[in-house]
């Protein structure tokens, strides 16, 4: 996606996109995005950006898919909580 285009988000349709979904390419405003963390490797760790339905896809995302298990709790609140927070530039 280039950064001088003006796209809507294809999953809400009312912000600004500000990137593309790591899987289909889908524009993704910063509400609609969702943060992922891979590991490939004993020292890799990436992180990747989906929207809604390729994070819900085990084929895509087989880890983000398992959102709902018990065991992965923490894990998931640790990288979710601060999703809600807005970065504010003073004047």
């Amino acid at each position: 996606m280039k950064t001088d285009e003006k796209n809507l988000c294809a999953v809400c349709g009312r912000l600004e996109a500000v990137m593309s979904c790591d899987h289909c390419g889908k524009p993704l405003c910063r509400d609609c995005r969702m943060l992922e963390l891979w590991g490939s490797g004993a020292e890799d760790l990436s992180t990747k950006y989906f929207c809604p339905a390729c994070k819900d896809n085990p084929d895509v995302n087989p880890w983000g898919a398992r959102d709902d298990d018990a065991g992965l709790q923490p894990a998931h609140n640790a990288v979710y909580h601060n999703q809600d927070f807005r970065t504010v530039q003073a004047a």
